[in-house]
């Protein structure tokens, strides 16, 4: 039966052992004592993060929490590679807040090296997008990196994220340059809760590199262009980095791809808009209506707009009655994985193809990977599980050529270690334009293919994935009790007409089966299997909102999955 993953009691051992003789830092005279991590902060498998505030300042408790964050990954990384000197990797999205937390954790990282005698090159990026840091982290030899982003969320959250480093070991099993795994991040957490430092009077932060920052750049843009590049002439792309850390990077990327951009808030730190495009305005319209209206506009082939560390893409297109389409994040999530197993056909590569998808995926993935011979294996949500499942069946002789997480569209090419909103763009345009990928994947979805976006979107498997928040009704392991208690009644009041069985299944981190999981925390899912198709509900916690409840319902028609999202929503009501 699958457990917690195990957690080393080294890094906790290592900060006691120096902590608890009262050793004072040299760093400005910093000493660590017991204290609880403020309540507001919120930790899931990319970070942590909490609600700052709108104006640049950090309150001190906050910038303490990110000095003694810092210094735990600073020991935690030496611990993974211990070396006479090291490197890390900095950057940050623009929120106003980020400079303050980014000089918190530079001075909490070299607190710890230099306590611990070991040289440091500390590399300052300024702001950039998470994929362009995560890239440079393997680029310039790292022993890992400190990001500072709330991703998504409003401008006044903020938090971090951290990298493995370059050189890895069994206490951190995430691939170099990727997110840290849950187990080692629930450690970093731990330990920063068990000391807090006093104030620093000795600056240790590192001035920003321009000079790094223009070659880390240079050489994300040339990595992507190498890989998923088409010949493309004349043709148009509207971006909307939306003030966010794709400023400055997303046009050179798609300029790079033969691509004339159109570029809407590109300064960073001025979105234009609210920071969620996966949202609707009070209005009733759509974020990205004013960018598919831009796209209508210049004849462009399709929008993208990013999030505001830019690992996230959204696409948007001009359907045949000239209306604005807004696909769903599971639509571009499985338009990248028919380019992706597309893209493995045409290059020979004789290795078994498979595709890892996080557990609340549509089973419009798992059609399309049939039809090109190619395994899916499931994980839990969370970017770090599909990520370090897919180097772990490239080690069993796969070949791995995609990772998404279809509830946000967030995607994983082979090669790359995090989503990418750039990756989701450069995936459409070959879609639209590179007419021999599109011929493979017409052929092995037996499917018409007509012009442009639209075209390769009506060429994949129909379904339908419809999602909703709720709140969470108390402890995890008595809500899965009652889910499994009343399914079944309510299968046969409700589902059996469509369904001929359903199974439960549970997902902790990388294991996905019929074991339930012993943990505070795992997904919980009910596939349903007809003649007619697959479908599936799937209900979680929230690992980025407090009290959040998670449901999404995944079928092939509208019906069934209005059914079964509604039957989810009534499995989660108290008395």
């Amino acid at each position: 039966m699958p457990r917690e993953d195990p957690v080393t009691k080294t890094l906790l051992e290592l900060i006691a052992l120096k902590f608890s003789r009262s050793i004072r830092s040299e760093c400005g005279g910093a000493r660590l004592h017991v204290m609880g991590t403020p309540g507001r902060w919120l930790q899931s498998y990319s970070g942590v993060r909490a609600k700052i505030g709108p104006g640049s300042k950090v309150l001190l408790e906050d910038e303490l929490f990110a000095f003694r964050h810092a210094y735990c990954y600073a020991v935690s990384r030496l611990q993974a590679n211990p070396a006479p000197e090291a490197r890390i990797v900095l950057a940050r999205d623009p929120r106003p807040t980020g400079e303050q937390l980014l000089d918190a954790q530079a001075e909490g990282i070299a607190c710890a090296f230099r306590d611990l005698g070991v040289r440091l090159d500390l590399i300052n990026l300024g702001i950039v997008s998470t994929p362009v840091w995560q890239h440079a982290v393997r680029q310039f030899q790292a022993h890992g990196g400190a990001m500072i982003t709330a991703s998504h969320n409003p401008l006044d959250n903020n938090g971090w994220k951290y990298a493995t480093g370059i050189e890895t070991v069994a206490v951190d099993p995430a691939p170099p340059g990727a997110l840290l795994s849950a187990a080692e991040m629930g450690l970093l957490i731990r330990a920063a809760n068990a000391f807090s430092p006093t104030p620093r009077d000795e600056p240790s932060v590192p001035d920003e590199r321009p000079d790094a920052r223009e070659d880390a750049i240079h050489r994300y843009v040339e990595f992507i262009a190498e890989h998923y590049n088409t010949d493309v002439h004349n043709v148009k792309v509207v971006l909307d980095p939306n003030g966010g850390a794709a400023s400055g990077i997303a046009s050179r990327v798609f300029e790079r791809l033969g691509v004339t951009p159109v570029v809407l808030n590109d300064e960073p730190g001025q979105p234009g808009h609210v920071i969620d495009v996966e949202s609707t305005l009070p209005d009733g319209s759509h974020v990205l209506e004013p960018l598919a209206a831009r796209v209508r506009e210049e004849g462009a082939l399709f929008g993208l707009a990013y999030d505001f560390d830019a690992d996230r893409g959204n696409l948007t297109y001009v359907d045949r009655a000239g209306k604005a389409a807004i696909p769903s994040p599971q639509m571009a999530a499985a338009i990248n994985v028919a380019i992706a197993l597309s893209l493995h056909r045409r290059a020979g590569d004789t290795r078994p193809p498979a595709v890892v998808a996080s557990d609340a995926t549509s089973y419009r993935v798992h059609a399309i990977a049939d039809h090109f011979g190619a395994e899916v294996h499931e994980v839990e949500t969370g970017e770090i599980n599909v990520v370090t499942k897919m180097r772990d069946l490239d080690a069993l002789g796969y070949r791995t050529v995609v990772g998404v997480e279809g509830p946000n569209g967030g995607t994983i090419f082979a090669g790359t270690t995090c989503r990418d909103g750039s990756l989701v763009g450069a995936g459409a345009l070959l879609a639209c334009a590179d007419d021999g990928l599109r011929a493979i994947a017409a052929e092995a979805l037996k499917g018409q293919l007509g012009t442009g976006l639209i075209g390769f979107v009506d060429l994949l498997p129909t379904q339908r994935t419809l999602a909703a928040k709720g709140e969470a009704p108390g402890d995890w392991e008595d809500v899965v009790d009652r889910l499994e208690s009343r399914f079944p009644e309510l299968f046969v009041r409700f589902l059996a007409r469509d369904w001929g069985m359903f199974t439960f299944h549970y997902s902790y981190t990388r294991y996905v089966g019929r074991d339930r999981p012993r943990g505070k925390s795992y997904g919980w899912k009910v596939r349903l299997e007809s003649p007619k198709g697959r479908g599936f509900l799937w209900i979680r916690g929230s690992k980025t909102e407090r009290g959040v409840v998670r449901v999404v319902a995944d079928a092939p028609t509208l019906v069934q999955a209005e059914a079964l999202l509604s039957l989810g929503q009534n499995l989660l009501a108290t008395d």
